[in-house]
């Protein structure tokens, strides 16, 4: 394998591509990508937050590879209509934004979750979108750069909250296989968000639904249309292959053959 170089558009991994701690899936991701995603949990099950220590080294790490980072939130916003249970999301992404500071992350990635499956992500759409809107706001007001903060396209439809990501000064991560997940049409979404898109998350998707699959599983003629329209306007991104473990590899040599090389 070799590091793949895509115009406008470098090359990501999540931190679950091998079997140890991040740095170690750090250094397995810079044989192939210029980015790493840490995927971060934090729940009754268990945690994957490191200490300010692995933090730090993790930082020297990076610089040391020609690495950078982006660094998925471990909590989702607007999840319960709850004011207390947002409140602990709220402020559990502002610790991580905290520790997470000297990594400089290009970006961080946000959910701003539906209170419900499909189409529309509450009953009571006014309501959603003023929660949604004080929880953003929060979380723009201590980043450092309220544009490095992403919201990724989910299930429902994107332009219900898109006004909402610009009004915040955030910016977009254009999630194509959950695009593709939920029958969204991809290349008119790419059209829509591309100028405020700093990442693309990108996965195979199983015909039965199955998404975060091996990049064998994704149309060949739409991931070069993709690639194409990345390198466009000269803004710099991140295209994360988001996947995990054994679908990396697979991932790496699915888009090998689609590009012909």
């Amino acid at each position: 394998m070799r590091r793949f170089r895509f115009p406008g558009v470098r090359l990501g991994g999540t931190s679950w591509v091998v079997a140890g701690s991040f740095a170690d899936n750090m250094r397995a991701l810079s044989r192939e990508a210029q980015d790493m995603q840490l995927v971060l949990f934090d729940n009754e099950y268990g945690s994957n937050i490191p200490s300010k220590e692995e933090v730090a080294r993790l930082a020297e790490l990076k610089e040391e590879l020609g690495m950078s980072c982006i660094v998925h939130f471990p909590h989702d916003i607007c999840l319960s209509p709850e004011a207390a249970e947002r409140r602990r999301c709220e402020d559990s992404c502002l610790r991580m934004m905290e520790l997470f500071a000297p990594l400089a992350p290009f970006a961080w990635i946000l959910h701003l979750d539906g209170e419900q499956y499909g189409a529309y992500p509450s009953a009571d759409m006014e309501g959603w979108l003023e929660k949604t809107r004080r929880s953003a706001a929060r979380l723009a007001a201590a980043a450092r750069d309220k544009s490095e903060i992403c919201a990724e396209t989910l299930d429902y439809n994107f332009r219900i909250v898109y006004p909402l990501v610009v009004e915040q000064g955030l910016s977009v991560c254009l999630d194509i296989g959950h695009l593709v997940r939920y029958g969204h049409p991809v290349l008119e979404q790419m059209e829509s968000y591309l100028p405020r898109t700093r990442v693309i998350h990108i996965h195979g998707v199983k015909p039965d639904g199955t998404d975060h699959q091996d990049m064998s599983w994704f149309d060949p003629a739409l991931f070069r249309e993709v690639i194409k329209r990345l390198g466009a306007d000269g803004r710099e991104r991140v295209m994360t292959l988001e996947v995990f473990e054994d679908n990396y590899e697979k991932s790496l040599a699915a888009i090998e053959k689609m590009m012909g090389a």
